[in-house]
């Protein structure tokens, strides 16, 4: 398959972004290999202050067109039924955006959380391949499981 080929069976998806704090509490090697459960890639991290002038890292990772689709066949393939389902509650248009818990993404497990200790991730389709996100995650979720 050329690279034409591999790049039009990539643009479903546009880019997979996830960002993660690090609390100055925290390990930031346990905070980071949670973020690499999740996805793996090039990540960039920031210092900032939190609420209260504490000292915070924000780490992030932003894949697009092929990197992107895998991160998100992994994140679709990896969530159980009830995951996935919640995941499409997080579904506008064409884009996705979910907050997964960090303890359980540093043991291996992908869990959608409504707290504040997450992982955010957003996807966004591309215009003319995804006009809408929800039959596009269904439908990849039906050839993962087959």
């Amino acid at each position: 398959m050329g690279s034409n080929d591999r790049e039009a069976n990539c643009r479903p998806i546009s880019l997979f972004y996830a960002r993660v704090y690090v609390h100055a509490t925290e390990d930031p090697d346990k905070v980071l290999a949670a973020l690499k459960n999740v996805a793996e890639g090039p990540y960039v991290a920031r210092s900032a202050k939190g609420h209260h002038g504490n000292p915070i890292q924000i780490v992030e990772l932003k894949l697009h067109d092929c990197e992107a689709l895998e991160a998100v066949k992994s994140l679709v393939a990896r969530l159980d039924d009830v995951e996935f389902t919640l995941l499409l509650s997080g579904v506008e248009e064409r884009r996705v955006y979910v907050k997964l818990d960090k303890q359980q993404a540093y043991r291996g497990v992908l869990r959608i959380s409504h707290g504040d200790d997450v992982i955010y991730v957003e996807a966004r389709g591309r215009g003319i391949a995804v006009d809408d996100m929800r039959s596009f995650l269904l439908s990849l979720r039906k050839a993962l499981k087959t």
